[in-house]
């Protein structure tokens, strides 16, 4: 066995034990002549034969036996001794090519086995002729299943086509190639990178006869390659994202990396910032372009910052020539390099100089403090706040309302530790009072807030709401207490939050959802009508104007939902449709109240119109009929009835701030056993009720006579006691707005119509107002969120005179698209549509001047005249 672990035939001639035999002498003589001529040439035959064996390396023991036996053929032909002679040779020749044949490819096996890659062969079509069992490794399989096929064939991919065309072509010339790199799907479904290099064989006469070639993996080393280029761009880009400048030097002098920051600091010489050059370069580079503002030579200034940067010195502060000041500092890193970070602190040197000229004005103004330091004892002492220094230890100073709220007299509570006064007096109040001692110290004076329990002496419990900061007292550490006695607002909130409203949402879902689906089947029949008879337009504008009244209908049961929830954004008065109003009641009441008890609304004049808050008047006749409900526990019949009447000179002698006129009238009546004389004057105070702990708030009429009084009318109690309670609201009446026409052309100048951005999601949305502002005149850009508005805004430079954005949208919501549309012009006029936001919403949304919102679904003039509000300002 050879040093690869292969068994080797034995070389011709050798003996066990590596002993080699040594050759006869041939039999020389006259009688060597007389052999005959056939037996020379059937021994030069087995010879040719036998060398033939010894060439492929199939020759073996057996083979040395048959060479004996044709040396005795030719030692009995007696004219062969010549021929024995050169036999003679010949075999010793045969001996040393074999073993020199052995030697090669013993070596040639050595190299094979410790290569890293493994070698091929192909035939002159180029298909596999042999493989190197290297590959069997990395394959996973047999290197023989791919004998036969074609080097060109085997499923490689190489990712540029250009490159892979290149090396095609040298293929298919038999050219030489090298370091081709192709992707290869292994057997086991890895990916593997391979890089194959070859030499083309020729035959003697220079015909292409294959390849041989050898191979490596290289998948370690390219997936190396792409996660050192993606760390790589993973640095450079969180190095890019950091608001200061940085650039990094290499151990002699070398920049490697710069920030876009520090390119924009320095715009003279930004083109002077890639890597490769030197620092001194940069900074004679700088000295040239205007950025050495010194006296003498720029070559000694030069050298001056050079050393200075290789020292790394303490941060400097300079100014440039563009006024910006910066703070300089440099830092050394592990391998000799240096870093540059760059701040500006423009911003900081402003402030400075602002406080320096607040400092002497501040001194200015210290005697004026000290003269007013009386007149700031005497509000702390009329405060209704309770105001405590407590120093940790004891309570140091009390103003009276404090005193007050803890039940002891004015000077009762100075030199007494806290504790006792909070929760048990005992263990519990202790653990408080080191709570807000974390007060004192705070940082930044942050406070602490919390609720807890005050102990009168008395015994009686108050809830307060305690608000601790740190303070200084007697040149130490102390807390300032602020004291706020919320214990009456506690209980008010507690018999609000015991109010049954909320439980009556879910029970109103079901008659709300059967008003829906009526006006959905308007909508939906109608609009069939109308498509299927579109010749004719008598019958077209009955159906459209059917849709619409249906549409209003559900807006306004939308917005009813929204009051009723306290969701609507808006509190401003406007002029109301009260009929609709008050014949949508009976959907929220339906689910409110028991099996006993009828509704009866009457409200068939469409022509009152009253100047109101919506959500207050809803809120208000809700107020009255679930009054009315409680007041008939047995059942009856509760009447809603609306008039449009002119009260006589007695209404206005009872209410002498309202003037004589037309009033809308609401008047909810039951029929249960009515108000007592001796409380009718005190129902509409706030708290009053007559009803059992927690049926009630006290708070349902008090509320119903805010409203009246906001509205600029009156309600009344009419009805005796005994024969049921009649409440009558009374709203001035206003004329019902005139409906145009037409659309008034919107115009921002001299017969020039208004520019639009319109963004809203919806395509039917958008399509309406589109056509809305079109035939106002107006030019419509439209965009479907807030990112593609952006996009058409700067593609027209901004010429827009207004936006319309809804307020709920993917990618970009209208608030932040105002926000990035405010950075570019902070004039431009925005109008926000949508279908409900938020108080918190809505704040936001009309926090800058030239903002209004609308409720969705608008009509055509709420629009535009929205629009024309915003372009007049």
């Amino acid at each position: 066995m050879d040093a690869a672990g292969t068994d080797r035939p034995l070389r011709s001639g050798g003996a066990a034990g590596g002993a080699t035999a040594e050759p006869k002498e041939p039999v020389s003589g006259p009688s060597r002549l007389s052999a005959s001529l056939p037996g020379l040439l059937a021994g030069l035959a087995g010879i040719g034969t036998l060398a033939g064996l010894f060439a492929t390396g199939q020759a073996g023991w057996p083979v040395a036996g048959a060479l004996a036996a044709g040396g005795l053929a030719l030692w009995s032909a007696r004219r062969a001794g010549a021929a024995a002679t050169a036999l003679a040779r010949s075999d010793a020749a045969l001996r040393q090519a074999t073993d020199e044949l052995e030697g090669l490819r013993d070596r040639s096996r050595d190299f094979a086995a410790v290569s890293p890659g493994w070698f091929w062969e192909t035939r002159f079509d180029h298909r596999y002729l042999s493989l190197s069992g290297g590959l069997a490794t990395l394959l996973r399989c047999d290197p023989r299943t791919v004998f036969g096929d074609s080097l060109l064939d085997l499923g490689l991919l190489v990712a540029d086509e250009a490159t892979w065309a290149e090396y095609r072509a040298d293929i298919e010339a038999g050219r030489p190639f090298r370091d081709l790199e192709v992707s290869f799907e292994g057997v086991d479904g890895r990916d593997l990178v391979l890089r194959l290099s070859a030499v083309p064989v020729r035959d003697a006469d220079g015909r292409f006869r294959g390849y041989r070639g050898c191979g490596v993996d290289a998948t370690a080393e390219t997936l190396a390659l792409v996660e050192a280029r993606f760390m790589q761009a993973v640095v450079h880009d969180a190095i890019d994202s950091v608001s200061e400048g940085f650039v990094l030097f290499s151990a002699d002098g070398q920049l490697l990396i710069c920030n876009e920051q520090y390119r924009r600091a320095y715009p003279t010489i930004a083109d002077m910032l890639t890597p490769g050059r030197s620092f001194a370069e940069i900074l004679r580079a700088a000295a040239e372009r205007g950025g050495y503002e010194g006296e003498g030579d720029i070559g000694a200034w030069v050298e001056q910052r050079l050393t200075r940067h290789l020292q790394h010195s303490a941060p400097v502060d300079g100014r440039l020539s563009d006024g910006r000041w910066y703070r300089i500092s440099e830092h050394a890193t592990g391998t000799g390099g240096v870093v540059k970070i760059l701040m500006d602190i423009t911003e900081l040197k402003t402030r400075e100089e602002e406080l320096a000229g607040k400092t002497v004005r501040l001194k200015q103004t210290v005697g004026a403090l000290r003269e007013s330091e009386l007149r700031y004892r005497q509000l702390v002492e009329l405060a209704p706040y309770g105001i405590v220094i407590w120093d940790r230890t004891a309570i140091r100073f009390a103003n009276g309302a404090a005193a007050a709220i803890l039940g002891v007299a004015a000077d009762g509570l100075e030199g007494r530790p806290l504790a006792g006064f909070l929760e048990d007096g005992g263990e519990e109040g202790e653990a408080l009072a080191a709570t807000l001692a974390t007060a004192a110290t705070a940082v930044n004076g942050e406070e602490r807030r919390l609720e807890c329990d005050a102990l009168r002496p008395t015994g009686e419990r108050r809830r307060l709401e305690v608000a601790a900061s740190p303070a200084v007292y007697g040149g130490g550490p102390a807390v300032l207490l602020v004291l706020n006695d919320i214990t009456d607002r506690r209980r008010v909130e507690g018999e609000l939050q015991r109010a049954q409203k909320m439980e009556a949402v879910g029970r109103m879902a079901g008659g709300i959802a059967h008003e829906f689906n009526n006006m959905l089947t308007a909508i939906g029949g109608f609009a069939r009508l109308a498509e299927r008879n579109p010749a004719d337009p008598d019958r077209v504008l009955t159906c459209v104007q059917e849709i619409a009244k249906a549409s209003d209908r559900a807006a306004a049961l939308t917005g009813q939902l929204l009051d009723f929830s306290h969701r609507r954004v808006t509190d401003e008065r406007e002029v109301v449709a009260v009929a609709p109003l008050v014949r949508d009641l009976r959907v929220f009441l339906k689910p409110l109240l028991s099996a006993g008890i009828d509704v009866a609304i009457l409200a068939d004049d469409d022509r009152a119109h009253a100047l109101v808050n919506p959500v207050t008047l809803n809120q208000a006749l809700l107020n009255l009929a679930l009054n009315g409900r409680d007041a008939m526990p047995h059942g009856g019949t509760l009447t809603i009835a609306l008039t449009v009447e002119s009260p006589d000179e007695p209404f206005f002698a009872r209410h002498r701030g309202l003037k004589p006129g037309r009033y809308v009238a609401i008047r909810v009546s039951d029929q249960g056993p009515g108000v007592p004389a001796g409380i009718r004057d005190r129902i509409w105070e706030p708290f009053f009720t007559t009803k059992e702990p927690g049926k009630g708030t006290g708070l349902g009429l008090w509320m119903v006579y805010g409203t009246a009084q906001q509205s600029g009318g009156a309600v009344e109690l009419e009805g005796e006691e005994g024969q049921g309670a009649s409440f009558a609201l009374y709203l001035p009446a206003v004329d019902p707005p005139a409906s145009p026409a037409g659309l008034d052309p919107l115009y921002v100048a001299e017969g020039e119509g208004a520019v639009i951005l319109l963004v809203d999601d919806e395509d039917s949305v958008r399509r309406y107002l589109r056509l809305v502002l079109e035939e106002a005149g107006c030019t419509v850009v439209e965009a479907s969120d807030g990112q593609e508005a952006l996009d058409r805004y700067d593609e027209a430079g901004g010429l827009f005179d207004a936006v319309v954005s809804d307020v709920s949208m993917p990618r970009m919501n209208g608030l932040e698209l105002a926000r990035e549309l405010e950075t570019r012009n902070q004039l431009l006029p925005i109008l926000f549509l949508t279908g409900y936001a938020s108080r918190e919403m809505a704040a936001g949304l009309t926090a800058q001047d030239g903002r209004q919102i609308v409720m969705k679904p608008v009509a055509p003039e709420r629009l535009l005249g929205a629009l024309r509000d915003l372009l007049a300002v």
